[in-house]
This record gives structure tokens, sequence and C-alpha cells, in this order.
């Protein structure tokens, strides 16, 4: 499977004004009531694909860890308050019609999705889509991982177990794939999932490779880089190295193995 487009918006947190700005230059859907979570999947995913054509079955995978957190802060805070909610903001918490946003934008007429999980939402996304790719349920990926900064939610790191970033920002960090190599920027060999921490190590133990990514504590005595997630990707494609290794635990020390190279 090669990559062959990646995006990514990594902003301290933004005003939503300032991405539809942005993303009215570039895309001609009335978007004026959507929430600040579609719109930064919207302009990620355009921004990647840069008018690109996509295949007629492409599969669109929207990946998150709070989905349309500070929509429902809102509208949560308005019942609190007696407050009437406004159509809109009631419409803006169903995390759901992201991937049809993306589709729409796009036009594309494949499948599409959201992927939530508390922690490794990236990861599981890709597994899905590799999976379809690899079996001819759809021509080629487009998958990002996309949330909005929790900055505006007091203490929000006391009850969140794995924030993406410190502090919180506004990402919308996307990838292209498909089977052809040619003209491809990395190649991802595969994607392990693991169940403890003995599993992960046997795995690590049979390849080789120049750079292991990893943002989980338990694994620094081999860690020569610290990122996380999607961005790890990214990051890597931009650097000087050939192969990664790119790891990812829940709390629960259960997650993915995925090898990269150029």
């Amino acid at each position: 499977m090669f990559i062959h487009k990646k995006y990514l918006i990594n902003n301290v947190n933004k005003d939503t004004k300032e991405y539809k700005s942005s993303l009215k230059k570039i895309c001609q859907l009335n978007l004026r009531r959507a929430s600040k979570f579609n719109i930064l999947a919207i302009l990620g995913a355009l921004e990647c694909l840069e008018n690109n054509q996509l295949s007629g079955n492409t599969g669109i995978y929207v990946c998150s860890e709070y989905s349309a957190i500070m929509s429902v802060k809102k509208v949560l805070e308005d019942v609190s308050s007696n407050n009437m909610i406004m159509p809109f903001d009631f419409l803006n918490i169903n995390s759901n019609n992201v991937s049809f946003y993306v589709a729409q934008a796009l036009q594309s007429h494949g499948k599409n999705m959201l992927l939530n999980s508390d922690e490794l939402s990236f990861e599981k996304g890709l597994e899905v889509a590799l999976f379809d790719l690899e079996i001819n349920e759809i021509e080629d990926v487009l998958i990002g991982l996309v949330d909005e900064s929790l900055s505006n939610i007091k203490d929000y790191y006391k009850y969140i177990s794995n924030t993406i970033s410190t502090p919180s920002n506004d990402n919308s960090g996307w990838l292209y794939i498909n089977q052809i190599k040619e003209k491809s920027l990395a190649q991802i060999e595969f994607i392990y999932s693991f169940n403890n921490l003995e599993q992960m190590q046997e795995i690590i133990e049979k390849v080789t490779f120049d750079v292991l990514y990893t943002k989980q504590k338990s694994m620094d005595n081999i860690n020569k880089k610290n990122l996380d997630s999607i961005y790890s990707i990214i990051d890597f494609i931009d650097s000087e190295y050939n192969k990664m290794i790119y790891v990812k635990l829940d709390k629960n020390n259960k997650g993915y193995v995925v090898s990269v190279k150029k």
C-alpha cells in the first residue's frame, strides 16, 4: 500500500471563522452552519488532495479521538443554563455526518465512515482502510485524524487519558493511499495489532528499521524520536530516514505496530 499525498493542519486553538475563510476559497459547499470539527475535516481532506482526481470508488475514513466535543460542550451548557438549543447546534453534535461532508466536498461516491476511539482511532481506521483496499472493496483510500483543540475545556487533561498534543491543538492530518507504487512518497509495509507488550516486542524484533516512533513512556529506553499518531508518518516522509516502525499503545498496553518505508 503506497502513500501518495499527505497534509497536516496543526494549529493552536483558532476561531472557526478562520478555517471557514480558508475553506471558502477551495470549496463551493454552503458550510456556514457547519461545526469546527466538520470544517477542519473538510479543509484538511481537500488540501491533501490538491484537486487530484479520485477514483470512482474511494474509501474515506475520518478518525477522531474526541469527535465534535466542543459542539457537545455548547449544547450541554445551553441545557444547564435553560437556554434554547438552536437547531444547527443540536445537529452538529452528530459526529457521524463528518465523513459524508468530506465525501460531498470531494464529490466522492465510494464508502465513507467515521471511526471513533479513545486512544487508537487512527490506527483502527488504518487497519480497516488497508483491509478494504487489499480485498478490492475500494480502489484508493483517503484517511485522516481530525480533532479540534480542547484548550477551552477547563482541566481537560484530567479527564482524557491520551491527548494528541500539549497544549491541545486543532489537528487535521491526512494521507492518500492506493496500490500504485509509481511516484509514491512511501510504502506501508504492514500494520499489526498486539494485546500486550510481549507481543509488541516480538513484532519489532522481527524487522529492521532506521527509527522507532512512539509516545509511550514504557518504551523510552528504545525511543529515538517521540511523535504521535498519523503525524509521525507525515513527519517521517519529510525526514532523512528510509524506514520506520511506528508503535501506538493504549492505557492497557494494547495497540498497533506499523512499518513504513520510502
